[in-house]
């Protein structure tokens, strides 16, 4: 070995302890800007409510914000435990957590989202801020009532998103009216605060009634407007609305092997749903009509799946079926008796979490949970529990299109699997299915439905 060789290689560890040396300095360099981050947000003055209402109750219920849009957050996050927290010391995971830490909600479209939370007043902590009935009033006197709400609750800080897709859209100040369910006949507490997204009405010239789109074969018609008020319980809005007289015919006759619309409505503003107030002068309606699974001329057979042995039908089945419709992708994972399964990712799971039914809930249904395994990396599992034999398909369908899963008996006979009403975690659709007792063995059939689709502008005046 040369002298130059030798002077190298005596280098070499040289030169490691010092990459080392820059790694560690630049980990904590990042640690501490972290940190400091964090105590940064955790000192700061946080702004106050929008608004504070005294309920029937006793409680006081505190308007953090208002957000508009698909993707809602409120809160305070703290970066370093949001990352490390699984690996940081109790004590200090607790120093670092926000006094009011944050949530997300994402929706589907654009929507309004009120964020509460609750005080008692005697003492000043943070209490539980659900069962109660918010909605929104506008000039006319319509109430819009919410949508869905959202619970995030911890130990010390609860808080609920009331989400709101319709809504005084065009005016700028909102006025809220929030009522306990315990307290229903007490007047309600009223808020105001500036609205969001303030969208100034169009200006719409509807047409008579009735109406009649024709999609192939299938006339829809939009025959008349009956104006409702939907059930009032303690915990919905009484909103007052235009309920559609739909008919559904082929040729000369009323049509079979369809199901019953499924109809929403828009105003002027862009208000999209079915509780929609009666001043407009014209709305603009839309339905969908499905064909039932087994219709033979409108439901399409994309994959038969192998035979099932009811009687024997005791452990797992896995089909792992492919179909390509264009460029979708549609996987028959597989068949399983009465239990709960986990899924990954859109795959079963055997060796995730087991995850158990809701208690008192409903009889099918998913639940789901999170672990984060780094820092950046979260996995999430989902857990379908099921009474019934259950067929798991994987899909991502495009334009209202959906699948169904009928069962065909050696002698014609055929029964429709019930579709899994709690929705489709990444994908995975979950059909429940019931037999006759002397059914032994049946052929699974996966079927599209494409919807038949028609929208009309209809002058409402002469419906009220």
């Amino acid at each position: 070995m040369t002298e130059c060789e030798a002077g190298a290689n005596a280098g070499e560890p040289s030169r490691v302890r010092n990459v080392k040396k820059l790694l560690w300095l630049v980990l904590l360099l990042v640690l501490g800007l972290t940190l400091a981050l964090t105590i940064l947000v955790l000192t700061s003055k946080a702004s106050g409510p929008l608004a504070r209402l005294a309920l029937a109750d006793g409680r006081i219920l505190q308007v953090e914000g208002v957000t508009y849009g698909t993707l809602h957050r409120i809160g305070q996050k703290s970066i370093l435990l949001d990352r490390f927290g699984p690996w940081l010391p109790q004590r200090l995971r607790s120093w670092l957590a926000p006094r009011t830490p944050d949530n997300t909600i994402e929706l589907e479209r654009p929507g309004l989202v009120v964020w509460v939370n609750a005080i008692d007043p005697a003492t000043g902590t943070n209490v539980d801020c659900q069962g109660i009935r918010a909605e929104f009033v506008d000039k006319h006197g319509d109430l819009f009532g919410e949508t869905t709400r959202n619970w995030f609750g911890g130990q010390s800080f609860w808080r609920v998103g009331q989400v709101f897709y319709t809504f005084p859209r065009d005016e700028r100040e909102l006025t809220l009216r929030v009522t306990p369910w315990k307290m229903g006949k007490q007047i309600p507490a009223i808020a105001q605060f500036p609205n969001p997204h303030p969208i100034p009405a169009a200006i719409w010239s509807g047409g008579p009634l009735p109406q009649t789109v024709s999609v192939n074969s299938l006339e829809i018609t939009l025959a008349g407007l009956h104006l409702r008020t939907n059930q009032q319980t303690y915990w919905q809005t009484p909103s007052v609305y235009f309920e559609p007289h739909w008919q559904l015919r082929q040729g000369a006759h009323a049509a079979r092997g369809w199901t019953t619309p499924e109809w929403t409505a828009e105003d002027p503003t862009g208000n999209r749903g079915q509780h929609l107030c009666p001043h407009w002068t014209a709305l603009r309606f839309f339905a969908s009509v499905y064909p039932t699974a087994t219709n033979a001329e409108a439901a399409v057979v994309i994959a038969t799946l192998p035979q099932v042995d009811w009687v024997s039908l005791t452990n797992q089945v896995s089909w792992n079926n492919r179909t390509m419709l264009g460029t979708n992708e549609i996987v028959a994972l597989g068949i399983c008796p009465p239990g709960v399964y986990t899924f990954t990712g859109g795959d079963f799971d055997p060796n995730g979490p087991r995850l158990g039914g809701v208690s008192g809930g409903a009889r099918s249904g998913w639940t789901s949970q999170s672990q984060r395994l780094t820092p950046l990396k979260v996995q999430i599992w989902h857990g379908h529990y099921t009474p019934e034999p259950t067929v798991y398909v994987r899909a991502n369908l495009r334009d209202g299109d959906r699948l169904a899963v009928r069962l065909r008996e050696h002698s014609g006979r055929q029964w429709i699997a019930k579709p899994e009403p709690q929705g489709n975690p990444d994908g995975v659709h979950a059909f429940l299915i019931e037999l006759p007792a002397e059914v032994s063995r049946v052929v699974p059939e996966l079927v599209l439905l494409k919807p038949a689709r028609a929208e009309f502008l209809v002058k409402t005046s002469a419906s009220r």
